[in-house]
């Protein structure tokens, strides 16, 4: 069982318990030291675990990427595979991007409007 959505979770409440509920003190400053220590910790056992660059063997390399490259033009009909991709492949992925993007612009917008 992975446990790392556990801890993000546990970290995040501890930090926000940390920075809203304690008074500032020593109390203080030594959990938020703890809470840097391990966020470092976490972040140097990420790097280490990752694979050498190049490497063969690394979960980027494997057959979906062929696939794209081989079947894009029997698949959509697109003569682009980057078009390929983007609008028939992950269209609905791409869609929600965009949804997403035009959501935060029009929020930017009224909030801009509004002061």
């Amino acid at each position: 069982m992975d446990l790392t959505p556990i801890v993000g979770v546990a970290l995040l409440l501890l930090m926000a318990y940390v920075f809203f509920y304690l008074p500032v003190g020593r109390v203080r400053q030594l959990l938020v030291v703890v809470i840097i220590l391990i966020i470092s910790y976490a972040l140097l056992v990420t790097v280490a675990e990752m694979p050498t660059f190049g490497a063969e063997d690394v979960p980027a390399r494997n057959y979906v990427a062929e696939r794209y490259i081989e079947g894009t033009v029997r698949d959509t009909g697109a003569v682009n595979a980057i078009t390929a991709v983007i609008m028939d492949y992950r269209a609905f992925d791409t869609l929600g991007e965009v949804t997403v993007l035009f959501v935060a612009i029009a929020a930017a917008l009224a909030t801009l409007r509004a002061h």
